[in-house]
């Protein structure tokens, strides 16, 4: 499979959300660099499924906890560009997050720090380093979460780094428009991205609690709609939320806990 679409950067990407985003990505004909920060058995297995149907695939091991990762990955893009004079870039997906917690009376300042580090500035960076790489057309997408749209006193640091992302998301569409680009949010619900979490019956209860249409989601409906943002069918779309939650930001309902990891202290 040639590369049709022109390169797309995905952070995260072996994770379970992340690594759907690739696939997907792939099957549409983006060439994909992929950021990840520890896990390479999963970052090979990728590349190798990628690389063997045709597709493009390049990987950047880095923390986007700390500047040098940005910055890695801003370098792996320009080189990959400037040896490549046909390429394109034309995709930005930030979907690698720091996960729950901590909760309102436990956080520290390393805590709070580490979380907006990597889920509110390494978006901004990247972003603020990819936009003005692309071509009018290109567009960045943001991967929220619900906890952005309901009270969640268990895990309050992290809900706020999505509602700061989703703030990014409004702020830098108007930014970008001039340049031809567009910027969209992705807000999904509990997604099984492989986490032993999942597999817990109380906590997969506890998890299906929050959407009117009850379970959790594939990875691959996140996935699905990173790929309609992407595409023409969204050229009129930015600044906005993709809500994929199955209904679990629409009001509170009964609940066990207030965090997974009150069900799973050892977690």
């Amino acid at each position: 499979m040639s590369m049709t679409r022109g390169l797309a950067v995905v952070t995260g990407a072996t994770g379970g959300i992340g690594s759907a985003i690739c696939l997907c990505l792939h099957d549409e004909g983006y060439g994909i660099i992929a950021q990840f920060r520890a896990n390479q058995d999963k970052a090979e297995k990728l590349a190798l499924r990628i690389r063997s149907n045709g597709g493009y695939f390049d990987a950047v091991m880095c923390d986007l906890g700390s500047a040098e990762g940005v910055d890695a990955v801003l370098r792996v893009v320009q080189a990959t560009l400037d040896r490549n004079p046909g390429y394109e870039l034309h995709a930005l997906i930030n979907n690698a997050a720091k996960l729950l917690g901590p909760a309102f009376g436990a956080a520290t300042v390393d805590q709070f720090d580490d979380y907006m580090a990597v889920n509110v500035r390494a978006p901004f960076f990247l972003s603020q380093g990819l936009a003005p790489l692309m071509s009018p057309g290109g567009s960045i997408v943001n991967i929220s979460s619900a906890s952005a749209h309901f009270s969640s006193p268990g895990d309050i640091v992290y809900a706020m780094s999505k509602a700061a992302l989703e703030s990014l998301t409004r702020n830098m569409a108007e930014a970008v428009a001039g340049a031809g680009l567009r910027v969209n949010s992705v807000v999904p619900g509990f997604t099984d991205n492989g986490h032993p979490a999942f597999q817990n019956v109380a906590a997969r209860e506890y998890m299906s609690s929050f959407s009117v249409l009850g379970g959790v989601a594939d990875p691959q409906v996140v996935a699905e709609a990173v790929r309609f943002l992407l595409s023409g069918s969204a050229s009129r779309t930015t600044g906005t939320v993709l809500d994929v939650t199955g209904g679990s930001a629409l009001g509170a309902r009964q609940r066990p806990a207030s965090s997974v990891r009150e069900l799973l202290p050892d977690l």
